[in-house]
């Protein structure tokens, strides 16, 4: 018979409070973890309003103690801290694993007049009750516990989470407590941040311990493979596995004790030796038969694998972005959004974020915008604010319809049955659509779609089911979908080279992103990408503020790309005592592309009057604009395909 869930409300919880003045324990009314915690916490003599004396180091017993976990807070300490300045509002604290307190970060709570958690101070459960480092302790798994369930504080004022961080041998290094205010609405969003954080670390333990091996990670996508909660297994020069970390052997569906020491070939099927040169110095792709079903894997040589990052990095091989939630999230967004349009004009912003609430709703998305501009990370950004929507916002899949040939986008976008053609994969293949099952799929590029496609694409879409290649049976599938493509669709539904009903079914909400050169303190930003780039590459190095200027004064053609690149390389490339980034540092070809960013001494009369021509231009097209819009009574669509011109590029032209 299944355990019946506990319902964690106020409501719940007094009914708990009542029955335990009244000398019972109400088991029945609270979570599994939390029953057993008062019931220990009850065998200990506590009682609710009895303010225990907490146990607290001196600061030379502090000293000595951090001193004794050196190696947990060199690793968590850079992490924990990006975490801590992006959850601004909340407390995380970094302890060891007797939870004794070792480092606090962010805002301190005051849970009465007696009580500041602070550190030096021992959370253990016999002093301080219930409360989430101790449990986390003591039931090797990341815990929640809310503001009331804390034994001692039936008014607590605040709620934590903490998660336990284990070392490769599965000894407890330690562990990460997240405390926030008890109102706030969706407290397992940060049960799952702590999940994150120690999951990053974990990995990192991970690399650090095995990085002279070979490494293969493993997960059911490929969107998720850079991810926290991807497996990892290490293997040596023969072949044999030394390692399989908790996520591993999930996947795999095997005990981790079960796997060491066989070798790889048995698990995946395939010679070691081939496996080594499909490698050839740098990571390879592998499709895996496994546990009932496929995994994607990739075997990484040595020193070549580097874990899941908590940044959210620009660019084509950005590696999955883990989403960071504001204390207070929007029911709409998540941080991740309105980081990204923070730049934007507010037209487009508001865009951006009607497409999140429609995106959560169930209805399409469409991204147009030029190359470079970051519509894979808005994609990512609207995919990750579902967390806060729906409490999970299950896998990412994207496919990018112009990376590959036409003859493989159906088998990739459909799936295909077993011998569907030569060469198919024994078992057949899912397909991305079913991939995306409970989660979102990017199609990017979709203007580069072959039409005959389009059409089976748009039926899939209105019935919900998908048939895989040489397959007769319907797998149902439920997925949201955005689209993006640097074509302008309507343009190509005009020529033909578009359905006009796909375009409509994709087009729920258009969101048009801007050029770089079209956002608004675009020198702010880069100050934000050059110190993230500086905490990436470990590096201290200042950006000197009249170069910060010319940068943002820059056309930037390449958009967020061709900025990334040109950040990432003047910080790797600096002279190892350069203390500021000037101009002069630079290489010369990016001393000629920025020294026309700003004038200097007299202004170039020939540059005005250019200036002078492009306004007048501008003037004359708006001014156009405006006369089709009035000649179709004030018709935006109508007005927009006289024009040849999608409604939001007419929208932002004409400044509404």
């Amino acid at each position: 018979m299944p355990i019946k869930a506990a319902l964690r409300t106020s409501d719940v919880m007094r009914q708990a409070h009542a029955r335990l003045r009244r000398g019972q324990l109400p088991v029945d009314l609270l979570d599994a973890t939390i029953g057993r915690s008062w019931q220990r916490c009850l065998e200990h003599g506590l009682r609710p309003g009895r303010l225990p004396e907490l146990p607290r180091l001196s600061g030379g017993e502090l000293r000595d103690r951090r001193d004794a976990h050196r190696r947990l807070i060199e690793l968590a300490d850079p992490l924990v801290r990006r975490v801590a300045d992006d959850l601004r509002g909340c407390q995380l604290l970094l302890a060891g694993p007797d939870a004794t307190v070792l480092k606090s970060y962010g805002k301190r709570f005051v849970i009465n007049d007696h009580f500041c958690i602070a550190p030096g101070i021992n959370l253990d459960e016999r002093w301080f009750g219930t409360n989430a480092p101790a449990l986390a302790v003591i039931e090797r798994a990341p815990v929640l516990v809310k503001s009331s369930e804390h034994l001692l504080f039936p008014d607590n004022p605040v709620s934590c989470v903490a998660a336990p961080l284990f070392d490769v041998g599965g000894d407890c290094l330690g562990l990460i407590d997240l405390t926030f205010a008890a109102d706030h609405p969706r407290p397992e969003i940060f049960l799952r941040r702590v999940q994150q954080l120690t999951g990053a670390l974990e990995q990192q333990l991970f690399r650090d311990h095995y990085q002279q091996r070979w490494v293969l990670q493993v997960h059911a996508s490929l969107a998720e493979l850079d991810g926290v909660a991807c497996g990892l297994v290490a293997i040596n020069d023969a072949g044999l596995i030394l390692a399989v970390d908790p996520q591993a052997a999930q996947w795999l569906g095997r005990e981790a004790a079960t796997l060491i020491g066989q070798a790889i070939e048995v698990l995946l099927g395939s010679a070691w030796g081939e496996m080594r040169r499909q490698c050839e110095g740098r990571s390879a792709l592998l499709g895996l038969d496994l546990a009932g079903g496929q995994l994607v894997g990739r075997l990484n040589p040595p020193e070549a694998w580097q874990p899941a990052t908590l940044d959210g990095e620009v660019g084509d091989s950005a590696p999955v972005v883990v989403p960071v939630t504001s204390l207070k999230p929007s029911p709409a967004r998540g941080r991740a959004l309105d980081d990204l349009v923070a730049g934007w004009p507010e037209a487009l912003a508001r865009e951006a974020r009607r497409a999140s609430r429609a995106l959560a709703a169930g209805l399409p998305v469409l991204l147009q915008g030029e190359t470079g501009t970051g519509k894979e990370q808005l994609a990512r950004a609207l995919h990750a604010g579902l967390g806060g929507v729906h409490g999970k916002s299950g896998p990412f899949v994207a496919l990018n319809c112009a990376a590959l040939p036409e003859s493989l986008i159906e088998a990739e976008l459909f799936g295909y049955g077993e011998g569907a053609f030569t060469g198919a994969r024994k078992g057949g293949y899912g397909g991305r659509l079913v991939q995306a099952n409970g989660g979102t799929l990017l199609l990017d590029e979709i203007g580069d779609m072959p039409l005959a496609l389009q059409a089976r694409l748009l039926r899939v879409l209105q019935e919900r089911v998908v048939t895989p290649l040489g397959d007769h049976r319907e797998v149902p599938i439920d997925c949201r979908v955005i689209a993006a493509s640097h074509r302008d669709l309507e343009a190509r539904v005009a020529a033909g080279d578009f359905r006009e009903d796909l375009f409509y079914r994709l087009a729920g909400v258009v969101v048009e992103l801007p050029a770089l050169s079209e956002q608004h303190q675009l020198a702010e930003t880069i100050r934000r990408r050059w110190a993230a780039l500086c905490r990436r590459h470990h590096r201290e190095l200042v950006l000197d503020e009249a170069l910060c200027e010319r940068l943002a004064a820059y056309d930037w053609p390449g958009n967020w790309r061709e900025l990334e690149h040109c950040l990432e390389v003047a910080l790797v490339g600096a002279e190892p005592e350069l203390a500021t980034l000037t101009l002069e540092a630079l290489s010369p070809r990016w001393q000629r592309k920025l020294a026309g960013g700003l004038s200097l001494g007299r202004p170039n009369l020939a540059a005005q009057a250019a200036e002078s021509d492009t306004q007048a231009l501008r003037d004359l097209e708006q001014a156009h604009m405006r006369r089709t819009l009035e000649a179709h009574d004030g018709n935006v669509t109508a007005a927009a395909r006289a024009l040849g011109v999608s409604r939001s590029t007419l929208y932002r032209r004409l400044g509404h």
